[in-house]
């Protein structure tokens, strides 16, 4: 269960930090002197740092992350947004996998059950949440599966105490199949039985 979530009380200081961040060169540290230098000197403006990390564009030691250079991006920024969000809120995505459409009194109490924080803790949470959620994109497209229909065994004729079964395998670049064939030896020391079985598959079996 979440603890917390990050908050900012100036929330509508992210969109344009974000947008400071697209012009700025990507910083060796995103830190408090970073920020004043891209024109965000308030105190206030400082809870963006921890707010970053805990959606994964800085790592703790301030340095920004692969997921920052995504941010800078203007094509990727929303939907990287949209997968950082579903990463750290992902006990509420657990609840309704469309949490970031629902309305006030849905998130917030899905918000106060996974942090069991008091009202005032989770109107903050709720405000950066949606500040973000409308900055984001949540339609990436999903990736298909392809359906496989594994084919009926073929069955060999059995001989000498041994048994075989065949899976019908179908190559995915050729006409024809492939065999696995599995032989259930019986025990014995008469290596002339062993020679008969494989005598047997030889004639039976084309190869």
């Amino acid at each position: 269960m979440a603890d917390d979530y990050p908050y900012m009380i100036s929330n509508n200081k992210i969109s344009p930090i974000i947008d400071a961040i697209h012009s700025a060169a990507k910083p060796s540290k995103f830190s408090h002197e970073f920020l004043k230098q891209i024109g965000f000197s308030s105190s206030n403006d400082r809870a963006v740092i921890p707010l970053f990390k805990r959606l994964g564009f800085i790592a703790e030691n301030g340095a920004p992350t692969n997921f920052y250079d995504d941010l800078k991006d203007t094509t990727k920024r929303a939907s990287a947004l949209g997968a950082r969000i579903r990463d750290l809120y992902s006990e509420l995505y657990a609840i309704n996998t469309k949490i970031h459409n629902a309305n006030e009194d849905v998130i917030k109490g899905a918000m106060s059950r996974v942090t069991g924080k008091d009202a005032v803790s989770v109107s903050r949470y709720y405000m950066t949440f949606k500040t973000l959620c409308g900055l984001a994109k949540f339609d990436a497209p999903q990736i298909q599966h392809e359906e496989s229909i594994e084919p009926p065994p073929v069955k060999v004729k059995e001989n000498g105490g041994a048994t075989t079964e065949v899976p019908q395998m179908a190559a995915p670049s050729q006409a024809g199949f492939h065999y696995n064939i599995q032989i259930h030896l019986p025990a014995t020391t008469d290596i002339s039985v062993y020679n008969a079985i494989f005598k047997s598959l030889k004639d039976n079996l084309i190869i």
